[in-house]
């Protein structure tokens, strides 16, 4: 007998959709793939392990949707998924849904997952774009991130120096963190009390990483539209926390979002027509006066501001750091530029190719994006801001780049 028929073996089969099995099995078969490759040294990077099961209790939930009545209803107000049904949106759907009703954008799949006690639909779909350039092409910055006062150091094209704080008050942040977790502690497992500490906290830990995504998109877009091309150096995360002797420093690694701000420049910078540039990890932009080119090698993490041991002048370390990445135009190592796949290491990246593949605008550029919108489980609602992805193709690079002093970068604009 077949399942779902009366008096089946699975009489609940009807009301699920078959994609909550393919999409598990195509994630099953990805990582199975990535680890066979990583095991015969097919596979460049990191080695990958053999996937490990993830209890219900420490993964979120999601679901991808690749088949099915997937779409976008004219009040620009509902989403539309398989099995599900309509799900309210709380943000206007009218970017996407004019694009999709005026046949330059077709929907390629929808993801429902747990995010921070919310369900958050993804809705990814390939776009046709008019080719665009950024207001200023043959300028560059260099972007220098920290985690102390100052997140982001910028170098701009005309030498003036920007210094933005984080708009997110970690210290006060963590406080109440700490303050809502000892209230869930002391809560009976189970109870309504517990649950309400429970959402309290999430609610918080959520606004967190939303200040925390909010400044990155603000910061990228306006620095893509912007320049040319956009600098900034090749920063390992996970080897700064790993290298923090203190826990607190470590948390401060991980919560400056130090790390989403290359990736999220990577597509951006795509998009608009300009080019981001990786410098060389173990360039010392800190210990090289962008002036003279002195360089002071016991320079220490709290040294934030040093005398240059040639000339002898007093150097700001993150504004000389912005400086020495807006001029670095240094040779870079190919088989790592491979190996990222996500960037463009020392050089412009290449412009997305044209296509015809969609009804509408054939003279357009096609490039894939993703909207991200939060779901309220209880009253099925979406809400959340936009999220747009864009994977970049690899240009040529010129090998026989080098360092520019500020002298020749005064004098030249051929880069």
């Amino acid at each position: 007998m077949e399942p779902g028929q009366a008096g089946g073996g699975a009489p609940w089969w009807r009301c699920t959709s078959k994609e909550a099995y393919a999409s598990g099995i195509a994630d099953l078969v990805a990582g199975l793939h990535n680890w066979s490759n990583a095991k015969a040294g097919r596979r460049k990077g990191s080695r990958v392990g053999f996937p490990r099961f993830k209890a219900r209790h420490r993964d979120r939930g999601r679901v991808r949707f690749a088949t099915g009545a997937m779409r976008l209803e004219p009040d620009r107000r509902h989403i539309t998924v398989p099995v599900i049904g309509k799900l309210r949106s709380k943000e206007n759907t009218r970017r996407l849904e004019r694009l999709v009703a005026k046949g330059q954008a077709r929907i390629l799949s929808i993801t429902l997952s747990q995010r921070g006690g919310r369900l958050v639909a993804a809705v990814q779909a390939i776009i046709v774009q008019q080719p665009r350039r950024p207001t200023e092409p043959d300028a560059r910055c260099g972007i220098d991130l920290g985690i102390g006062p100052e997140w982001v150091v910028i170098a701009h094209d005309d030498d003036t120096i920007e210094r933005l704080a984080h708009p997110a008050p970690w210290k006060e942040v963590r406080h109440q963190q700490r303050r809502l977790a000892r209230q869930v502690s002391r809560r009976t497992v189970g109870s309504q009390a517990h649950r309400h500490a429970r959402t309290k906290r999430a609610a918080l830990d959520r606004r967190a990483a939303n200040l925390r995504r909010q400044a990155i998109h603000a910061l990228t877009t306006r620095l893509a539209r912007r320049y040319g091309t956009v600098v900034v150096e090749d920063l390992d995360v996970a080897a700064m926390g790993r290298g923090m002797g203190r826990r607190a420093f470590r948390r401060t690694v991980y919560q400056a979002g130090i790390g989403s701000v290359r990736p999220t420049l990577a597509y951006k910078c795509q998009a608009v027509g300009g080019g981001l540039v990786i410098a060389d990890r173990w360039l010392g932009s800190s210990k090289t006066h962008h002036g003279c080119g002195g360089y002071r090698a016991d320079l220490r993490l709290g040294d934030r501001l040093w005398r240059c041991p040639r000339c002898g002048g007093l150097v700001d370390r993150n504004a000389n750091a912005a400086l020495n990445l807006r001029d670095w135009t240094g040779v870079v190592d190919l088989g790592k530029a491979e190996v990222d796949g996500d960037v463009q290491l020392g050089g412009v990246a290449a412009q997305v190719p044209y296509v015809t593949a969609l009804a509408g605008d054939h003279g357009g550029q096609a490039c894939a994006q993703a909207w991200a919108c939060e779901v309220l489980e209880d009253h099925r609602e979406v809400a959340g801001a936009n999220d747009t992805r864009t994977e970049p193709h690899p240009g040529e690079r010129n090998p026989e780049q080098g360092y520019q002093s500020a002298s020749a970068h005064k004098h030249s604009r051929i880069w």
